[in-house]
This record gives structure tokens, C-alpha cells and sequence, in this order.
């Protein structure tokens, strides 16, 4: 027996691939692209250590799986969840490069941020 979709008012029910989830495909796909909405700001906000990187490429993979195992496991899907779930898969692979640029920029930035100090005060000196 498949179980109800715990967003509110919604009848619709849960395929067993969103068990965990508790969600019905559309809402599980709503939920999804409100969360990466979340973490593109953060990611643009210019907030990510190594830590949080780590956790939210944890995060894409088991949604990206997720998502995977919903197209394929042969629950039917509404004509308007299909598209959905395309643009939700594609907002994922983008959001995972955005955070790959973050922490690359991170890397590259590290080196000189450390050298301001020196800098400024070897141009200081320099002046006098």
C-alpha cells in the first residue's frame, strides 16, 4: 500500500523510490528546486568553506539519484511532472558546476588574500 504525500491537501500518493522522501513526485520536485534555489544563493553569497562544499555535494548526489531512480522505475508520471523533473535534474548538474567555480575561485583566491598584509605594508614602507 503506497502512502499519502505529506504535503498539505495534496491526495496524491508516494511511489515507493520517494518512500523516504514522504513526498509525491511533484511536490518531492517542487521541494527540490526550492532547496537548490537555497543553495545558489548561498553559493553566490561567496559563504562556502570546505565543509559545507562536502555537504552539499552530498546533497546533489543522492537528489541526482533519487531523481535518476524516479525516471526510471516506472512510475507513472504526470504529463506535467516529466518536464519538471528534466529541469529539476538539469538545475542539479548546474548547481553542482556553480559550486565546483566556488571552490575553485576559493582556492585561487586563498594564496594572495594571505599576501594583503605583506603587500600593504611593503607599499607602505616603500611610500615613506
Amino acid at each position: 500500500m503506497s502512502a499519502a504525500c505529506q504535503y498539505p491537501l495534496c491526495r496524491n500518493t508516494v511511489p515507493a523510490v520517494l518512500e523516504r522522501e514522504g513526498f509525491c513526485p511533484l511536490h518531492f520536485l517542487k521541494r527540490l528546486d526550492a532547496q537548490c534555489s537555497e543553495i545558489r544563493r548561498e553559493t553566490l553569497a561567496g559563504r562556502l568553506d570546505g565543509h559545507r562544499s562536502a555537504e552539499i555535494n552530498e546533497f546533489l548526489s543522492t537528489r541526482a539519484a533519487a531523481l535518476a531512480q524516479l525516471a526510471t522505475c516506472g512510475a507513472r508520471l504526470r504529463d506535467d511532472t516529466r518536464p519538471c523533473l528534466l529541469s529539476v535534474f538539469l538545475t542539479l548538474i548546474n548547481l553542482g558546476e556553480r559550486v565546483a567555480r566556488a571552490r575553485d575561485e576559493e582556492r585561487q583566491e586563498a594564496p594572495f588574500a594571505s599576501m594583503g598584509p605583506r603587500l600593504v605594508a611593503q607599499s607602505s614602507a616603500g611610500a615613506k
